[in-house]
């Protein structure tokens, strides 16, 4: 029973990870639309900022609404804690594995 539970564990876990390695590939290939400002930035004194120039700022640092990261990275952990589940009420029916 033991081996039927690290089979169905290592598979759980690389199923599981197919979604994180699917979203790392999407997150290396996608354009970079913002640019990169590489001077020194010196605030004016005595200046006040629009409104709406002030609410854009403020949304602009909330999180996306992508996938969280931690989620992902947690995928196949509960891929691999499904399969060891899956193989334990498996081994209690009966199922074993054996060398051909």
């Amino acid at each position: 029973m033991r081996a039927l539970i690290v089979v169905l564990m290592v598979l759980g876990f690389a199923v599981g990870g197919i979604p994180l390695v699917g979203s790392l590939i999407d997150v290396m290939t996608r354009p970079d639309d913002t640019i990169v400002y590489q001077g020194a930035y010196v605030p004016f004194r005595d200046a006040q900022m629009a409104r709406d120039y002030e609410s854009t700022m403020a949304t602009a640092y909330e999180p996306l609404d992508e996938p969280r990261w931690l989620v992902l990275a947690c995928y196949p952990l509960i891929g691999a804690a499904l399969g060891a589940l899956t193989a334990l009420v498996l081994g209690r029916l009966g199922w074993h594995l054996t060398r051909a």
